[in-house]
């Protein structure tokens, strides 16, 4: 074999590089390929294959390999449609364990979907139980200087796009991160608003950390207000390498709201640091792990003691398997007993250990939920489920104390006596007794271990002589040795190893002080049996103190118990919340180096006194000093929290604010008086809680334990699916099949699919299932693999069936024909399809895109009209469609809409939209679908795996490869079935030989000496095989009776006739697809509805923008420096002469109106720029404010270029061909233009007038071709002529000379002749004067002019030139920004070769920029409307352009 060598290593891989054909091995001829590229093709096409595989459905049975397995996996543990409900932690580890070696999360996420039923249109789990970061509109701040919403980040990252962020580092430093896998992270969940004081509002789940101004980090729900979240001033878009240490700017939190709705949240992951820059100015956590938070898969550690009907049992002990079916009664919350049907073991995990004020503990997993108390809506006090992963300290636990679960029998102790081989015949007794109890009470405080003898000593003989008898009653024949010891004591001894082992055998261990613990067979005991062993412990290493104190009505009581081992502690805390008795947290005693638990309020001793008690007189005398305590006083742990607040805000009265109702004593004392003022809602809350008395308590710490340990869970048979353990109340999802499901996994059991081996070859799974139903169709599927992706929509079942019908009918059936019968998608979440175009382009090609709205009515309430929304879009989130129309309506792009409220309930959804008096329905209608998710698009891609190539099909071709697999799936069936019947066929017909010979074959048996001798007789006698045989061998005698002998002919009869039709079956195609038809006919009876989603028949034609704008006149105002807004004309209602007026608008102290004009919203305003350039707006386009507002300033609104002014600005209703465009320029070109050539409106704008190079447009009139114009230069020039002068000329055209200007002359402004008004000329040194019209003679056009002032070194250049009325006022603005207002008929009229008189006096390094005309029939009393021509300031001070609108204040 020639080996590739560096000569012809080139040519060899060009020949092997891209070979793909698979090769048969040929020991004549070897082809050499290079080991570097068969590893690249071999790994690539195996990646491909996977990433496709997982991502893409299956034609056939349309899921996934994950939903495969998940449902496979049920049906493996028989969790059927109509059984009980199996644990989702057990589900999903059978799924890791036999199937899915992969990550927990994604098989979780995919159980949840098929148990939602907005997602699939047909459920295929039926869950019970909380299925389960930043909802998608919420905006992250990009270092580019973009902020995206997580939505565009996630379809950003699809695409392959990279972005990046800032993150805070330990040390408050700012950084630049990679943005990594934005995910949406959990469907529809519970949210929290929090409003910042930069008026930001961000919504996230109530466990989403806020990183606050000393660097740590706090739950959202959790944020007060006033509290400094860490900010950022300066992002440092252009230069990443300025982002250190800029991050002082802090926000504080305004408002924290609870929010009812849920939506879809999404998060990123940041590697390092796992936080990362809002929109908003904030820093927030990330997910590390992007695990859905309320996959409540584990639970707790297997020391946790469950309450149940066998007593306290730690939940390790339940079983010794990792999953076994039980049968425990169980405490619940609110006091129920359930049944617990299943225990799961569910596999080591990091776990978080919990700790109250009062010291109970408990340690699960991080995604382990227990009941707490938090303030809900309207403040009002409520129950809510908390992970252990959000526990924070300040949390309340709600701890079960007043609803106990003891033993129902004395437990047997039979099975725990040890092996025989003892000489001393001591009896042992039978079962758990309460002397016996005592016995290990005492035992436990004061007993020990020495030398395999058990040994107990008190100083009190009472107690010792009672514990001695318990010994001699118990253990019949048992020595005693006893001895005095120190400190006037007497201590006995155990020496009988058959009783030693027997209380070890029971639980009492032998350990030091510091293991001690409660013997397992005390905890499993019956309440009275538990009680003597309290009693004796407590005799033993308890203690009571009685003492005076003034605060208590001048005494009080103390309970105590010391012990060295934690453990013991723990457990006698549990065991007397069981009775009812909350203990105080234990601390540690330096005296003698042990833990304390005290018992110190009223209400528990007074519960210790009525159920445990003391042994002896002396402590029992102390005890009953309770009697004569207070029984009014308060506890300062034992209340109600946030519940006096709730009532007193509420309420209101002077009753409920006088007495408190947080003790249940001071509540049960005025209970009858607070029912008569609270209402119905309010009184269940009391009600649940005087029934429940639970005890409140304080988290107080919270530990990651970063140890992994086993957890433990058990299945609750109740709706709320909880437990208690450790006094804590926990809590479980669990899932089952639906009735739907199974029809997919029907004959699996039948050999009618392929099985392969697993991912370990230690089990098989389906590659298919057989799927009566066409699941791909009916539920629809969505996925993305490399370069490609899927998105089938569901169908309504009743349809598709049809469909299939009519397939096997006609096999020629055209896509047409098969849509008379398939309407469309039909979405779970209804909605209204737009047209058919789409649907029939999906249908024909597998690709198609439709249009998907919102189902809505219009309802008249009082001269009110609203819109009321009952279905929306197919995965659109009804709290997020809420919150995305209330935005538009603040942006005001959405207009006429005057409230919006949810209205929805358990009936189905109605969103209302009220509408301002006076609005379109249809015009709000079109804004909603417009600038909302009410209107959606959907784009189908009928992409699936076939033959395990990805395919695009057509519906044809999808209902053809589902008809194939049915056909394949039917005749396996059937074949199965064949064998099966022949088989037992063949069996009956041995039967009946031997029963058509029954004496013989009877004489042959006695005869033979075993049965192999009698197994090969039957066979040569009479021809049997050796099953046969083997049958007749089988037959029992109460088979031979002349009855039972029938019904073997009856059946072999039945056989035959069943053996016939399905052979007869097999031979014929068409009766399998008769059997497919009767099935799917059946399906539709079983499983039929209605549609959901209405297809109207009309496309969603493109909204037009102004269908969307009520026709209707407003009122425009430009202020001078270039400010613009619109407003209502209703506004300026009309006033009787001398009212006081309004006011337009706000503006600055330098600015003021300028000109303001009445047009219609649809009507244009053009804008023409010094650049000879003009833009269009429609009026609806200028945005409205209020009267006082100052408007937005023209460059936000206009697209100009760098050094590009507006100069002038008409507005026009209509472009008619009877009017022109008169334009003039800095160098004294005129030009007229049709005003129809400016009717069709462009984007960026177009060329009014081409200009030479150095001269700008500054003027352009509207004038009907029969006027006469006077253009006025800065050197004093004036020239009047006719407009019919200057011929009209095309937008391209240059114009012609309108005057001959000397020297660098400029015309400064044009007018429009009017002999009865004057010329107002203004000059740079602040000289003016005026002159009538007709002292302007009309010559022709393109001369030099007359003298329209004089000007010399005093007076200065010209700078404005305008036509007054005598009643007119003129506002004259200089250039350091002072402004004067002048009556014009204060200005003498003077002839026009003079210099004028002065008009303003001003500062010597000051000079006149502008002026402009208060109109006379503007003003009322005082109050303006100001107006003035349609020419702008020629200032270069133009505002510059700003992302806000501004507005200026009432004063």
């Amino acid at each position: 074999m020639t080996e590739p060598t560096p000569e012809n290593k080139d040519e060899f891989e060009k020949k092997t590089e891209d070979s793909s054909t698979p090769v048969t091995p040929n020991p004549d001829r070897v082809i050499l390929r290079i080991i570097e590229n068969e590893m690249k093709q071999s790994y690539l096409a195996y990646s491909m294959s996977v990433i496709v595989g997982r991502a893409l459905p299956d034609v056939r049975d349309g899921l996934k390999p994950v939903h495969r397995r998940i449902l496979y996996a049920m049906y493996q543990e028989n969790l059927m449609h109509n059984k009980k409900y199996s644990k989702c932690a057990g589900i999903v580890g059978d799924v890791l364990k036999k199937f899915h070696p992969h990550g927990d999360s994604a098989v979780y996420e995919a159980l949840v979907r098929l148990a939602q039923n907005w997602n699939l249109r047909y459920m295929l789990v039926d869950g019970q139980g909380n299925f389960g970061c930043f909802t998608a509109d919420t905006k992250v701040q990009l270092t580019d200087g973009r902020i995206v919403s997580f939505l565009d980040l996630t379809k950003e990252y699809e695409q392959g796009k990279k972005n990046y962020t800032f993150t805070a580092e330990k040390d408050g430093q700012i950084k630049i991160a990679e943005i990594l896998h934005p995910r949406k992270t959990k469907e529809n969940a519970e949210l929290v608003k929090i409003t910042l004081d930069n008026g930001e509002e961000i919504k996230c789940t109530l466990n989403h950390k806020f990183l606050l101004k000393n660097l740590e980090y706090k739950e959202s729900k959790d944020l007060k207000q006033g509290e400094s979240l860490r900010g950022i001033k300066k992002y440092f878009a252009e230069n990443k390498n300025l982002v250190l240490a800029e991050l002082n700017g802090n926000h504080q939190v305004l408002k924290v709201e609870f929010l009812s709705e849920r939506q879809d949240v999404y998060d990123i992951t940041i590697e390092g640091t796992h936080n990362f820059a809002l929109g908003a100015g904030v820093f927030v956590h990330n997910s590390v792990d992007g695990d859905s938070a309320a996959a409540y898969r584990y639970c707790i550690t297997g020391d946790s003691l469950l309450q149940t009907d066998k007593g306290l049992i730690e939940i390790k002990n339940i079983s010794e398997r990792k999953e076994e079916k039980i049968n425990l009664k169980i405490l619940s919350h609110s006091g129920d007993i359930n049944n617990a049907s299943k225990f799961f073991n569910s596999g080591k995990h990091i776990t978080k250990k919990t700790k109250t004020k009062t010291g109970y503990e408990l340690e699960g997993s991080y995604n382990h939920p227990i009941l707490t108390w938090r303030i809900g809506l309207d403040f009002k006090p409520e129950i809510f489920w908390k992970l252990l992963e959000n526990l924070e300290e300040g949390d309340i636990a709600i701890m079960n104390r007043n609803n106990s679960l003891f033993s129902n029998k004395s437990l047997n102790l039979e099975k725990f006596y040890p092996e025989e081989g003892f000489k001393n015949n001591v009896g042992l007794p039978k079962s758990m007794n309460e002397d016996l109890a005592f016995l290990l009470g005492a035992l436990v405080s004061e007993g020990s271990f020495h030398n395999k003898q058990i040994l107990f000593n008190n100083k009190d003989k009472v107690f010792y002589y009672k514990v001695k008898k318990a010994i001699q009653q118990q253990f019949k024949g048992v020595q005693i040795y006893e001895r005095k010891v120190k400190g006037d004591c007497t201590e006995l001894s155990i020496y009988e190893q058959k009783v030693v082992l027997f209380l070890k055998n029971i639980g009492f261990n032998e350990a030091k002080a510091d293991g001690k613990e409660i013997p397992f067979s005390v905890l499993q005991s019956k309440k009275e049996e538990l009680q003597s062993f309290l009693v004796a412990l407590f005799e033993g290493d308890g203690s009571i103190l009685h003492k005076f104190d003034k605060r208590h009505g001048g005494e009080n009581l103390l309970i105590s118990y010391d012990s060295k081992s934690e453990k013991l502690i723990k457990q006698i805390k549990i065991v007397l919340l069981n009775f009812g008795i909350v203990s105080n947290n234990p601390q540690l005693d330096k005296r003698n180096d042990c833990k304390k638990i005290t018992i110190t309020s009223f209400t528990n001793l007074k519960r210790f006194h009525e159920e445990l008690g003391f042994f002896s007189e002396k402590k029992k005398n102390r005890l009953n000093h309770i009697l004569s305590m207070n029984s009014s006083r308060m506890s300062k742990i034992d209340f109600i929290p946030f519940l006096n607040d709730y009532l007193r805000n509420k309420y209101q009265k002077e009753f409920i604010i006088k007495n408190n109702f947080d003790r249940y004593n001071s509540l049960n004392k005025n209970y009858l008086k607070l029912i008569k003022i609270i209402d119905k809602e309010d009184k269940k809350l009391i009600d649940w809680l005087l029934k429940n008395r639970f005890y409140f308590d304080q988290i107080i710490e919270v530990e990651k334990t970063e140890q992994l340990k086993e957890v433990f869970s058990i299945r609750v048979d109740s709706k709320c699916h909880s437990f208690v353990a450790n006094g804590f109340i926990n809590h479980n999802t669990e899932a089952r099949l639906s009735r739907l499901a199974e029809e997919l996994l029907e004959d699996i059991d039948k050999e009618t699919v392929q099985l392969v081996k697993n991912y370990d070859g230690t089990r098989e799974e389906p590659m298919v299932l057989p799927s009566k139903l066409p699941n791909l169709l009916i539920n629809g599927s969505s996925g993305i693999a490399v370069g490609m992706a899927t998105n089938i929509p569901p169908h309504n079942i009743s349809e598709i069936c049809d469909a299939v019908i009519k397939l096997i009918e006609n096999p020629d059936i055209s896509i047409e024909e098969i849509m008379q019968f398939v309407q469309g998608p039909d979405f779970p979440t209804g909605g209204i399809i737009c047209g058919s175009v789409g649907i029939r382009d999906a249908y024909k090609t597998g690709r198609g895109k439709i249009i998907l709205r919102s189902k809505i009515n219009i309802e008249d309430v009082k001269n009110k009209q609203k819109i009321i929304v009952t279905e929306i879009p197919y995965m659109v989130n009804k709290a997020q469609l809420l919150e995305q129309i209330v935005e538009q309506v603040r942006e005001k792009k959405i207009q006429g809409i005057s409230d919006i409220r949810d209205e929805s309930d358990r009936e189905g959804m109605r969103i209302v939209i009220e509408l301002k008096t006076g609005a379109n329905p249809e015009v709000v209608t079109n804004q909603l679908y417009t600038f909302s998710r009410m209107q959606e698009s959907f784009g189908i891609i009928m992409l699936s795996l076939d033959k395990n190539q990805p395919k695009v099909l057509n519906l044809k071709e999808m209902l053809q490869k589902y008809l194939e697999h049915r056909q394949i799936i039917v005749r396996k069936r059937n074949a199965f079935d064949l064998k099966q019947t022949e088989d037992r066929l063949h069996l009956l017909e041995g039967i009946i030989i031997a029963l058509n010979h029954i004496d013989p074959v009877i004489a042959l048996l006695k005869s033979c000496k075993n049965t192999e001798e009698a197994r090969n007789g039957l066979i040569e006698n009479y021809k049997l095989s050796e099953k046969q045989a083997q049958a007749i061998l089988d037959i029992k005698l109460q088979r031979l009776t002349s009855l039972e002998q029938n019904k073997a002919r009856e059946e072999h009869k039945e056989l035959v006739t069943e053996v016939a039709r399905l052979k007869d079956i097999l031979s014929s195609e068409q009766k399998i697809l008769d059997i497919i038809k009767k099935e799917l006919a059946e399906l539709k009876e079983k499983y039929g509805d209605k549609r959901r989603t209405v297809i109207q028949k009309t496309e969603a034609l493109h909204i037009e923008e102004e269908s969307m704008i009520k026709p209707e006149e407003m009122a425009l105002t430009i202020s001078h420096a270039g400010y613009i807004k619109r407003i209502n004309i209703d506004v300026y209602k009309e006033q009787k002469r001398g009212g006081k007026g309004v006011i337009a608008a706000g503006t600055k102290e330098e600015d003021f109106i300028e000109q303001i004009f009445v047009a219609n919203t649809h009507d244009y305003v053009l804008f023409f720029t010094n650049k000879g350039r003009v833009h269009w707006l429609k009026v609806h386009q200028v945005p409205e404010a209020g009267r006082y507002a100052k408007g937005t300033a023209m460059v936000n609104l206009v697209l100009l270029e760098q050094g590009e002014n507006v100069t002038a600005y008409l507005p026009v209703k209509t472009f008619a061909g009877d009017k022109n465009l008169f334009m003039a320029t800095k160098l004294g070109t005129v030009k007229k233009t049709s005003l129809e050539e400016f009717s069709n409106p462009r984007k960026g704008g177009i060329i009014a007038i081409t200009l030479d190079p150095g001269d700008e447009l500054m003027d352009v009139q509207i004038t009907d071709g029969k006027q006469e114009i006077i253009l006025t230069t800065k050197n004093g020039q004036a020239v009047r002529f006719k407009e019919e002068d200057v011929r009209p000329v095309g937008r391209m055209g240059k114009g012609v000379i309108g005057i001959r200007l000397k020297g660098k002359d400029e015309v400064v402004e044009s007018n429009i002749a009017d002999n009865t008004k004057t010329l107002l000329t203004l000059t740079k040194k602040g000289y003016g004067k005026r002159t009538a019209i007709t002292e302007y003679s009309t010559i022709n056009r393109g001369g030099s002019g007359v003298i329209n002032i004089k000007v010399t070194d005093k007076n200065g250049e010209v700078v404005s030139v305008k036509q007054v009325s005598e009643g007119d006022s003129i506002m004259i603005m200089t250039k350091n920004g002072v402004s004067i207002r002048i009556p014009a008929k204060g200005i003498s009229v003077i002839g026009r070769s003079t210099q004028g008189v002065r008009v303003i006096r001003l500062a010597e390094d000051d000079e006149v920029s502008g002026a402009a005309i208060i109109k006379e029939d503007t003003k009322e009393n005082g109050e303006t409307l100001p107006t003035t021509d349609s020419r702008p300031p020629t200032t270069d001070n133009s505002p510059q352009p700003n992302t806000q609108h501004e507005s200026s204040s009432d004063n």
